[in-house]
């Protein structure tokens, strides 16, 4: 089955870089937006290190939480027929991501206890969907069945 058939070992190793990748710039980008003061050289290797201390073990929890997506041959095979799950899934954490950013960026110095349940649950759908990523399979033959439509006389 498209796009890596039964290598499954290639698909875990490429969703755990690239999604690694992607838990590294949401957090560092988090990290930013909710920062208030800025120490110099201090500050921007906190903004490099303390993202990658953040995104290692939730895309190494979110790979084990996955696996049975993985492992077992019918819900591999429904995960590989139903990519747009997991883009929703991402999108619909990244929005929650950011409402919780929000609300700690605007709570100030204050406690920000209110926007960290959001922040947390929208990094832990974010995480599920970016590590356990797969493109559409409707998205992929869409171009195909396009192609062959403007191609007849």
């Amino acid at each position: 089955m498209p796009p890596w058939g039964d290598q499954w070992g290639v698909l875990t190793l490429v969703n755990f870089f690239a999604g690694g990748a992607a838990l590294w710039a949401t957090a560092a980008a988090c990290l930013v937006a909710m920062s208030t003061e800025y120490d110099g050289i201090v500050s921007i290797i906190a903004i490099i290190v303390v993202p990658l201390l953040v995104a290692v073990p939730s895309a190494l929890v979110a790979l084990v939480v996955g696996l049975p997506v993985r492992l077992i041959p019918v819900a591999r095979r429904w995960w590989l027929a139903h990519g747009e799950v997991t883009v929703i899934g991402a999108a619909t954490g990244f929005v929650v991501l950011l409402v919780g950013v929000c609300v700690i960026a605007a709570s100030g110095s204050e406690s920000p206890t209110p926007g960290l349940p959001i922040l947390l649950a929208g990094w832990g759908i974010f995480c599920l969907s970016a590590i356990n990523f797969v493109w559409p399979q409707r998205w992929r033959r869409a171009p195909s069945s396009l192609s062959r439509t403007l191609l007849r006389p």
